[in-house]
C-alpha cells in the first residue's frame, strides 16, 4: 500500500529552501512515509500529540507529518527543518488546526 503524501504551502516551501544533500536524506524519509504511513517515525505529544516525526541526527533535520482525518491512505507533511531549540516543532504547532 502507498500512501499519498500531500504538502501544505509552507511545507513544500520548507523543502525548496534545502541543499541538495538534505533534500537527499528528506526524500529517502518521505519515501518511507509514502511506504509506511503512520508506522514511520516516532510519535510526538503535547500540542503536536496526533504527529510523528522522522528524523536524522546528523543533520538535525526533522520531517513532521500526520494523516489527514476523513482521507484514506494521506499523509500531510506539516513541517520540514532543523530541531535547532525545536524550532521545526513551534513552526509544525503553528500550522496544525488542533
Amino acid at each position: 500500500m502507498a500512501y499519498e503524501l500531500l504538502w501544505t504551502a509552507y511545507s513544500k516551501d520548507d523543502y525548496r529552501r534545502l541543499d541538495a544533500s538534505e533534500r537527499i536524506v528528506v526524500d529517502k524519509g518521505l519515501a518511507r512515509i509514502q511506504e509506511r504511513g503512520m508506522e514511520a517515525g516516532q510519535p510526538l505529544s503535547g500540542a503536536l500529540a496526533g504527529c510523528r516525526k522522522i528524523k536524522h541526527r546528523k543533520l538535525g533535520l526533522r520531517i513532521v507529518f500526520r494523516e489527514m482525518e476523513g482521507r484514506i491512505e494521506v499523509m500531510e507533511i506539516v513541517a520540514i527543518g532543523k530541531r535547532a531549540d525545536g524550532a521545526v516543532y513551534r513552526t509544525a504547532t503553528t500550522r496544525i488546526d488542533l
